[in-house]
């Protein structure tokens, strides 16, 4: 456990990063590799030397008071010191810490979003507090009030500022890394440079240990060649053997050929003429999360959907900074919170719809939740009934998917007679909430995510222009489709399991009954314990978006494979929901696994329902709570059987899975009349 960020001071590594930060993207400026290594790692033995614990020349590194610091971002270094029994200089030492590279970045943006300094945005996006960026200071540990580091050591080279010891040792670092070339414009770097290295020089801590980082990157001394290996390849024949993906359970079978193959395997087939490429394992999740933003890239996948709607900017086809600026302008749309300001209307539009079910009724599972769901989404998020054309919109873009996205289905079958009367209904869409969002239309009404992307595209119409509107609007419906299937697997095991059944009906008492209109702050997860549970393990089961397709753009090494640039990866981030080292009996449907005692789902790279890195799910939060309240509803109203009894579980997968057409549901009871 790291140390309390409050009670120690603001350590280099925590300034560096920050002068490394960049607000455009939400990330580091520098892609992580040896340099990036041997830069970290100097400056935990820079701190060292300032806390007095070791002292440096040019050759040799001294031990001076092995007492421990108290903090966990110096001391396992400062413990592996005094314990060596060898004489060895500052480069040895800088280049035996860079295998803390990883821990050393994650801890310290940690500590900095506990000091308040910096905010986290999930995709694994950072940016500076509000605070912070308003008055350009940060409070240290001492109570005393510092200057936001890249707006000092900016101040320190362009308007001739006599630095402090500490800056000269962060501009020392940050030169020997080139980073300041890209801090600075070109033109203010070449000025500037000959500045930049007098003040790198002018600390003897600070030269002594940029020395030795540049001679770590430059001629490394311990630095191991990194032996690659051949990718395996998957043999046609044992992936038609996986039984799973007969009955469409993709994470299950995945979890297979991982189990035989390996997490990097070849598949036996090529997608769009390319090599195609499968990861899958806790690892390889942990390594897209950190560092797929640096060599993976989505808009080759998704851009023949894009040109079905006209579109060429979209949250799912972009990457880098142009991802981080949409994803941040509508993240306020897509939050919980939007969804619980609009509880009342939820619930309102939930009971129509399952009013419409009587006793004895017999419906198909994935079709009728997908147009539950989709009543909901197109009034909450985009203000708009096409209740009486959501059938035809909804085949309309699963085809979409099938033919330009997976290429399940030759492209001429989205243009048959049929898809071409369909697709009308998109302009028809388009039409009809531009149409319902004028200021009038929209007076005293909550804004909804049609009102965000209108917004962006009247703020900013080159970043987001008319043409590139629409697709949001039909994402918006696609979501539907997701958490239509996965409520009705939620339903499904519900349904399976009577015991929880029946606590998830007590839930819903506590909430509906008697009349009552619960609150926002009355789904606290407290009182939706059990049904919450068991959204997530049925996420985990029967993930609705096993995997995901990227193209690599850099060459990169993952878990020992060398993978080639224009290579695509089909990242099979919910194998591991089925793996037995890391969920217990994983093909039990346990919701008690997610209790804090055992908390199965929070081991490094276990749990993924809603993806990986910069593109994991924008609306998880939301997704949550709409799941929660319509499972919640659904047990208090119906008492609903599977059909057959002797039912036994088929998924499609594609375009994403969800329950086959077998899965039937019969409403044996009205046990409180809507």
């Amino acid at each position: 456990m790291m140390s309390a960020p409050t009670q120690i001071p603001i350590r280099l590594a925590e300034e560096l990063i920050l002068l490394m930060l960049n607000e455009r993207s939400g990330y580091l400026e520098m892609v992580p590799g040896w340099a990036f290594s041997c830069v970290m790692a100097g400056a935990v033995i820079a701190d060292l030397t300032l806390e007095d614990r070791i002292d440096t020349d040019l050759k040799t590194l001294y031990l001076v008071d092995p007492t421990p610091t108290g903090d966990d971002l110096l001391d396992p270094t400062l413990k592996e010191i005094a314990e060596s029994q060898e004489t060895a200089d500052t480069q040895y030492w800088i280049e035996r810490n860079t295998g803390r590279s990883d821990e050393i970045v994650m801890a310290t943006l940690d500590r900095l979003v506990e000091r308040k300094i910096l905010d986290y945005e999930s995709g694994g996006f950072w940016g500076l507090s509000r605070s912070v960026s308003r008055s350009g200071t940060y409070q240290t540990h001492d109570l005393q009030i510092r200057q936001e580091a890249k707006a000092r050591v900016l101040s320190v080279i362009l308007n001739d500022v006599i630095p402090d010891p500490r800056d000269a040792i962060l501009i020392a670092l940050m030169h020997t890394c080139g980073g300041f070339k890209l801090l600075l414009e070109p033109e203010d770097y070449e000025e500037k440079l000959e500045r930049i290295e007098t003040i790198a020089k002018l600390d003897l801590v600070g030269r002594t240990v940029a020395s030795a980082v540049k001679d770590s990157t430059a001629k490394p001394k311990t630095r191991r060649v990194l032996q690659t290996k051949p990718i395996p390849q998957l043999r046609i024949f044992d992936a038609l053997r996986q039984r799973d993906f007969r009955t469409g359970n993709i994470p299950k079978a995945m979890y297979g050929i991982f189990q035989k193959y390996g997490p990097v395997v070849e598949l036996p087939f090529k997608m769009r003429k390319a090599t195609l490429v499968a990861l899958m394992g806790p690892d390889t999740n942990q390594w897209v999360n950190k560092h797929g933003r640096f060599y993976l890239r989505s808009k080759d996948y998704i851009q023949d959907l894009e040109r079905v709607f006209g579109a060429s900017r979209t949250l799912p086809g972009l990457d880098g900074a142009d991802h981080y600026k949409m994803r941040k302008s509508l993240q306020g749309a897509y939050s919980r919170a939007a969804l619980t300001r609009r509880l009342p209307e939820l619930v309102h539009l939930c009971r129509r719809s399952l009013g419409r079910w009587s006793e004895g009724d017999v419906f198909g599972a994935a079709e009728a939740f997908q147009n539950h769901v989709s009543s909901q989404i197109s009034h909450l998020m985009i203000g708009v009934d096409c209740s009486h054309y959501v059938d035809e919109l909804l085949e309309y873009e699963h085809r979409a998917l099938v033919t330009q996205v997976q290429g399940a289905l030759p492209n001429f079958m989205l243009s048959t007679p049929k898809m071409k009367r369909y697709g009308k209904r998109v302009r028809e869409l388009q039409e009809a909430i531009t149409a319902s969002h004028t200021p009038a239309q929209r007076r005293g009404k909550p804004p909804d995510i049609a009102d965000a992307i209108l917004e962006l595209h009247k703020n900013d119409p080159q970043f987001l222009p008319e043409t590139d509107i629409t697709f949001p609007f039909v994402a918006a419906m696609v979501a539907s489709i997701y958490l239509g299937s996965g409520l009705a697997f939620a339903v499904y095991n519900m349904v399976r399991h009577p015991d929880l059944y029946a606590r998830i009906h007590r839930e819903a008492e506590l909430l509906f009954g008697n009349g009552r209109e619960p609150e926002a702050k009355d789904f606290s997860l407290d009182s939706i314990d059990v049904t919450h549970r068991l959204c997530m393990e049925s996420a985990r089961v029967y993930p609705v978006i096993p995997w995901q397709l990227r193209t690599v753009m850099n060459e990169c090494i993952v878990s020992g494979f060398q993978i080639p640039p224009k290579t695509h990866l089909l990242i099979c981030q919910t194998a591991t929901h089925y793996a037995d080292d890391l969920f217990k009996d994983p093909l039990e449907f346990d919701i008690d696994r997610y209790l804090p005692d055992r908390a199965e789902h929070t081991k490094p790279g276990a749990y993924a329902p809603y993806g990986l890195g910069t593109h994991t799910c924008l609306g998880s939060r939301w997704v949550e709570l709409q799941m929660a309240v319509n499972l919640l509803l659904i047990a208090y109203h119906l008492k609903l059987e599977v059909e057959p009894v002797n039912y036994k579980i088929g998924i499609n997968p594609f375009p994403t899975s969800a329950p086959n057409k077998k899965m039937k549901f019969r409403v044996a009871e009205i046990t409180n009349p809507v």
